[in-house]
C-alpha cells in the first residue's frame, strides 16, 4: 500500500486545516496508507473531521519552532517516502533536518498563502529576522510546491524563480460534508434570509470594516438587510465600533467562531469577500457549493479564478468601494439559480482534488 504522510502544525478551524484533513481523507479513501501528523491538539475543531482510516500522530509540540526533534524522530523511526507539508516554517524544518541528516524523504511543500504578501506582513524579531531569512533560503528547496491557484503559483515564481518547473496548481476541495450536503438535498427549495455573510479570522488580512462599509452603503435601499460577521480576532472591538460610526450597528451581527456553518452559507443572501490578499479563499467555494452567490474583491489571489460574474456572483474592483456597493445591490436584486450556482463549484470536489494529489506525490522523484 502506498504511503504518505501529511504534517500540519494543527487542527484548528482554519483554511488550511481544513483543506489538510479533506486531502488526507480523501486519499486514504482511495486507498493510500496516510499518516497526519500534528503538533499538537489545541483547539482543534476539526479532530473529529479526521477519518478513522487515517493514522494520527501527535508530536506533542506546541510552536513549530520547537518541533525539530519530535519530527526527526518520526521520519527516522518511519522513514516516510514522501511528506506533504502544509505550513512554511515545518518545510523549512524539513529541508534543514534533511540536508543534515541525509533521509531521502521527498518533501512536497503546499503553497498556504500569497507569499509575497505574506512576507511583507512579517512582523516581530522572529519572524522578521529569523523566519523570513529561513523561508527566502531554504523553501525554495523542497521537491516540489502546490499552490491553490494559478495567480498565487506566478506569486511564488516571481519570489524563486528556481521554484518554475517544480511547481503546480490544485484547487482547493470543498469541505467533504459540505459537499455531502449540496449532493443530498434540493438546494433550489433553500429559503434565502435577508443577510449578507462575512466569513474568516477578525484580523487585518480579511479586511472586513470594507464589508461593514459596503453594507452601510445599500443598507438604506434594503432597510431588512443584515450583515452577520462569523470569525474571531484581534479586531472585534475595533469592527464593532465601525458598524456604531456607519449607523449600522444594530444591524450587524457578530456571531464568533461557528462549528457548523452550513446554515449560514445556505440562508444567506450573498457571501461576501473583502479581503486585502488571499491564499485560496474557501468560503468562497463552500457557500458556492451551497448554492449561495458570492461578491468579493478581486485580490490576490483566487477570487478571479472562482466567480464568473452573472453566473455565481460578481467579482469587485480591488478596494472600489463605490463599485462594491453596486455589485451588492445588483446581486440582492438578482436571481441566481441555486443548482447553477453549486454546479460552477464542481472543479473542487473532494475526489478531483484528491486524484490530482495523488498524481502529484506519485510524480515527484
Amino acid at each position: 500500500m502506498k504511503k504518505v504522510t501529511f504534517l500540519i502544525s494543527s487542527l484548528a478551524g482554519g483554511g488550511a486545516e481544513g483543506v489538510c484533513v479533506n486531502v488526507a481523507n480523501g486519499l486514504a479513501e482511495q486507498g493510500l496508507q496516510v499518516d497526519l501528523v500534528v503538533l499538537h491538539l489545541n483547539n482543534a475543531a476539526y479532530h473529529d473531521r479526521v477519518s478513522d482510516k487515517v493514522n494520527l500522530v501527535v508530536l506533542g509540540v506546541n510552536h513549530a519552532r520547537y518541533a525539530g526533534m519530535a519530527l526527526l524522530k518520526y521520519i527516522l523511526k518511519q522513514k516516510p517516502k514522501t511528506i506533504l507539508v502544509f505550513n512554511y516554517e515545518l518545510a523549512v524544518m524539513l529541508v534543514m533536518l534533511r540536508s543534515i541528516f541525509y533521509f531521502k524523504t521527498r518533501i512536497i511543500a503546499r503553497n498556504i498563502n500569497t507569499l509575497s504578501q505574506k512576507r511583507n506582513q512579517a512582523q516581530g524579531f522572529w519572524r522578521k529576522y529569523v523566519v523570513k531569512p529561513l523561508i527566502d533560503g531554504f523553501y525554495c528547496k523542497v521537491d516540489h510546491v502546490i499552490n491553490q491557484c494559478q495567480a498565487m503559483r506566478e506569486d511564488l515564481i516571481s519570489l524563486y524563480p528556481q521554484l518554475a518547473e517544480k511547481s503546480s496548481v490544485i484547487y482547493n476541495p470543498v469541505a467533504k460534508h459540505i459537499e455531502d450536503y449540496a449532493k443530498t438535498h434540493d438546494l433550489s427549495q433553500v429559503e434565502k434570509q435577508d443577510y449578507l455573510l462575512c466569513v474568516g479570522r477578525l484580523e487585518k488580512q480579511k479586511a472586513f470594516h470594507y464589508a461593514i462599509e459596503g453594507f452601510a452603503g445599500v443598507a438604506n435601499e434594503f432597510p431588512n438587510l443584515r450583515l452577520k460577521i462569523v470569525g474571531q480576532g484581534s479586531l472585534e472591538q475595533v469592527l464593532k465600533q465601525c458598524a456604531v460610526d456607519l449607523g449600522v450597528a444594530d444591524r450587524v451581527d457578530f456571531e464568533g467562531f461557528q462549528k457548523d456553518m452550513i446554515p449560514y452559507y445556505l440562508h444567506a443572501e450573498a457571501t461576501v469577500l473583502t479581503s486585502l490578499y488571499e491564499g485560496f479563499p474557501n468560503v468562497l467555494v463552500e457557500s458556492i457549493t451551497l448554492g449561495t452567490p458570492v461578491v468579493a474583491f478581486d485580490c490576490q489571489s483566487g477570487p478571479s479564478e472562482i466567480i464568473h460574474d452573472g453566473v455565481n456572483g460578481y467579482l469587485v474592483k480591488y478596494l472600489d468601494i463605490e463599485d462594491f456597493k453596486n455589485k451588492l445591490a445588483k446581486l440582492i436584486n438578482s436571481n441566481f439559480d441555486p443548482l447553477d450556482v453549486s454546479a460552477s463549484a464542481s472543479k473542487n470536489s473532494v475526489l478531483e482534488v484528491s486524484k490530482a494529489y495523488e498524481k502529484i506525490i506519485n510524480s515527484v522523484g
